[in-house]
């Protein structure tokens, strides 16, 4: 069982109240098998979806500021080390001591069963870093290694709208196809391989990084002589602060023609 701690950092100080968050599911026997690890929160963490903004919410999911080595709140956008999930704040966090903002000294699940729906900013990415060490209540399948080692593949044989529920996967086209990639969130990957000799089209919305354009709305490979093999990986990710795109990488090498 985890143990809950007041915030303050050991010593004497202020007391401040606390109340639990409903983050763990249980196993059988009640098992929840989790594990904790002692963090300070730095004093500049906020709950930017809470009012006050200043109380973190229980399920916050949270990261380690590489200069200082404290905990934050996870920031998919951020360049400090925010933007990699490392843990999850299990109970109600209040910031404030008489009215400032202080460190708090508190815990940080790092291992267990936790409930999807109780976490705060948890995106596909955070999902995929916390997924080694923890189990998520609506997992149906693993989502590691979407790179090289999808989590399932689909043969289509018409154009295709995908969906974030598609994450991880690998469409083998076998005939013409146009892919339309659904609405951008941080971290959904996807693979597409042409089989047949005809057309292979990723579709997005002026929001693709490509072959010297940062702002294009299709990837097509037609030439001929080379559809056949024509794969890409396609990642959404920050490539700025606040600023969503898709990244294609072109995996099979033929001539790709981007608009």
């Amino acid at each position: 069982m985890s143990e809950f701690t007041s915030g303050n950092t050991p010593g004497f100080a202020a007391a401040v109240e606390g109340d639990d968050a409903n983050v763990l599911w249980v196993g059988r026997h009640g098992q929840d098998l989790a594990a904790t690890r002692k963090t300070t929160i730095v004093n500049t963490a906020v709950d930017a979806g809470n009012t006050p903004q200043t109380t973190l919410r229980g399920g916050n999911v949270l990261a380690i500021v590489d200069a200082s080595g404290k905990a934050n709140t996870y920031s998919p956008d951020a360049n400090d080390g925010r933007q990699i999930a490392v843990g999850i704040l299990e109970h109600h966090q209040e910031m404030l001591v008489d009215g400032v903002a202080t460190d708090r000294f508190t815990q940080m699940l790092v291992h267990g069963l936790v409930k999807e729906a109780e976490l705060v900013g948890l995106d596909p990415r955070a999902r995929q870093q916390l997924g080694q060490r923890f189990t998520f209540d609506r997992e149906t399948s693993p989502q590691a290694g979407v790179l090289l080692h999808p989590r399932g593949i689909y043969r289509k044989s018409a154009s295709y709208t995908v969906l974030a529920a598609d994450n991880g996967l690998l469409f083998l086209a076998t005939a013409a196809a146009t892919f339309t990639l659904p609405a951008k969130q941080n971290g959904l990957a996807f693979r597409f391989v042409q089989t047949a000799d005809a057309n292979l089209v990723i579709q997005g919305a002026a929001d693709i990084v490509h072959k010297n354009n940062a702002a294009a709305t299709t990837v097509t490979f037609s030439t001929a002589g080379e559809k056949i093999g024509s794969q890409v990986l396609v990642e959404c990710l920050y490539t700025a602060a606040g600023v969503l795109k898709w990244l294609v990488s072109n995996l099979g090498g033929t001539t790709a023609t981007v608009a």
